[in-house]
């Protein structure tokens, strides 16, 4: 027992006195907590609407018996005289206005027994949160309301759906919330499967040792490895981004009911992604490249690499808010540019000049990360530690 004892406390003392194993048990608990709080910030506010938000309504023909019911609401009732109700279901459709409600038949004689009963028609574009949540608002104080009443006394939409929305932008809505976040995770994944294990795992075997007493230069070793790297996990990243999409119209479930079978997107939405993944994917590999030779080990990397991941994940919920920046600067922000960019394709409104900032940014900062990296093959400390 005494002997056991005894290797438990060489353990612990081991274990407590490297910095570096404390860091890499403290550091993944305290980025969760980080990413589930901000998860949990991001899904309250998904769908949500702020309370100091005007909606703006178009009402043809309210009776006066209906103002009461929404007074409590912060609505702006737009003009409508002299407006064609095409013009007011495009405007609905353009997302300038949040609803249009149209009142036919008489209203001033609400019973059951009417063979023709009067009519509300709701126009609304679900894409636009704030639409639909005045559509859905609107709509159950109407239910309740007629609930009051003994019967039947008028026809809300009358079982049709009033959604002013396209299939084009009802698929890409859901898309531009899920797909960056995926295409993110692949990438990251496809770039940890290989970079420890070619830095982290020659200085493991000390194979790496060897490339650094020949007469090569060690800048153009980093190079060379996070040019290899970055192409073997680029057509990981390819394999994973190709799967998606093929397998998204099932994983959304847009079947032929709902018209949604269509991804709408051009040749050159593909070819900015694709050059957006490159990007973050030299970058990515940069980063880790950075880890690994700063490790021991390929478990060691592995470990140091799991909060960079955890980071990553929570700058891919981003995308879940459905915002699109039109500010250039936030292009620059490394990772949350590509996530940002994505999102733009995605939705139909990136600009070339946010793509290319996007691009070049990553390059830029592989490049630094790059240089980092040979100044850390140049140093004996560094890559000769044990």
């Amino acid at each position: 027992m005494k002997n056991c004892l005894t290797i438990i406390k060489k353990e612990l003392r081991r274990f407590f006195t490297d910095k570096r194993m404390v860091a890499s048990i403290i550091l993944p608990g305290l980025l969760i907590f980080v990413m589930y709080s901000i998860m949990g910030s991001v899904f309250s506010n998904i769908g949500s609407v702020s309370n100091d938000y005007t909606y703006k309504v178009y009402a043809v023909n309210e009776p006066e018996t209906f103002s009461p019911l929404f007074k409590d609401l912060n609505i702006e009732y737009l003009d409508t005289e002299g407006l064609d109700v095409d013009l007011m279901k495009d405007a609905v459709r353009k997302e300038e206005v949040d609803l249009l409600i149209i009142y036919s038949g008489d209203f001033s004689n609400l019973n059951p027994s009417n063979e023709t009963k009067p009519q509300i028609e709701m126009y609304y574009n679900s894409v636009r949160t704030e639409s639909a949540a005045i559509f859905q608002t609107i709509q159950v104080l109407l239910n309740a309301y007629q609930n009051q009443l003994v019967g039947q006394v008028f026809y809300i939409n009358n079982g049709i759906d009033f959604d002013l929305a396209s299939d084009k932008e009802k698929s890409s809505s859901y898309i531009a919330m899920l797909l960056p976040f995926l295409l993110l995770i692949f990438m990251f994944s496809g770039v940890m499967a290989v970079v420890p294990e070619s830095i982290a795992g020659e200085k493991e075997r000390g194979t790496i040792a060897t490339l650094l007493v020949t007469p090569l230069r060690r800048t153009d070793l980093a190079i060379g490895k996070i040019i290899s790297l970055s192409i073997i996990s680029l057509l990981s990243a390819l394999s994973s981004f190709i799967g998606t999409m093929l397998s998204l119209p099932k994983l959304m479930q847009l079947q032929e009911s709902t018209g949604l079978t269509n991804l709408y997107y051009s040749a050159l939405d593909f070819i900015y992604i694709v050059l957006i993944l490159c990007g973050v994917i030299l970058l990515f590999v940069g980063l880790l490249s950075i880890v690994s030779a700063f490790s021991k080990s390929v478990k060691e990397a592995t470990s140091y690499a799991t909060p960079v991941m955890i980071v990553v994940m929570v700058v891919g919920i981003f995308s879940m808010f459905g915002n699109v920046s039109s500010n250039p600067f936030v292009y620059f922000i490394p990772v949350y540019n590509a996530v940002i960019a994505l999102s733009a394709i995605l939705s139909f409104e990136a600009s070339t000049l946010t793509i290319l900032i996007t691009i070049i940014s990553n390059v830029v900062y592989a490049l630094l990360c790059g240089i980092i990296l040979s100044k850390m093959f140049n140093n004996e400390k560094i890559m000769f530690s044990k």
